[in-house]
């Protein structure tokens, strides 16, 4: 008798297919319109999806997303550990101060896939990041900021932000 797909295999296929469609979009992009422009279009793609993701995932947890009225900064560590943890992302937030917190990756899927496809030179993370995640926080709260203190690309252990809330005048 042959094997079914359990949950968890299906969920690893998942997670795998969600990588791989994305490298293989990229790469025939590439082809046709270069590098640089494949780059800004899939900035674009992840800055959207992220945007997608966030409203979701705020609603599923009961968390409003109001740039007005914004969340409180342990329930937007919540968010990201969420909307990362979609694709295998291992992740955690800690909140540091009222107005700070630490987001750590200790496994990053597209990382891994990266340094497989022997692109880890090619792409550069931190771009991506500092793009990506500058527009999903400012999607939830305008006054957040992020700055890059580790990154895995350049040989740390864990790739790590610091998330502030910083002061409106």
């Amino acid at each position: 008798m042959r094997r079914q797909l359990d949950p968890e295999d299906l969920t690893h296929l998942r997670l795998r297919a969600l990588t791989a469609i994305d490298g293989l979009w990229f790469l025939a992009v590439e082809r046709e319109y270069g590098f640089d422009e494949a780059l800004k279009i899939d900035l674009d793609v992840w800055s959207s999806y992220g945007l997608i993701q966030l409203k979701r995932v705020s609603k599923i947890l009961g968390i409003e997303l109001n740039p007005k009225c914004p969340p409180e900064l342990d329930e937007v560590g919540v968010l990201l550990e969420a909307v990362c943890s979609i694709d295998g992302t291992e992740c955690e937030s800690q909140q540091t101060d009222p107005n700070s917190l630490v987001f750590t990756v200790r496994k990053c899927p597209w990382w891994e896939n990266l340094k497989k496809a022997g692109r880890d030179n090619i792409i550069p993370c931190e771009t991506i990041d500092n793009s990506i995640f500058a527009r999903w926080l400012k999607s939830v709260d305008p006054a957040l900021t992020f700055e890059i203190t580790k990154s895995m690309p350049k040989g740390a252990e864990c790739c790590e932000w610091i998330v502030k809330r910083v002061a409106k005048d």
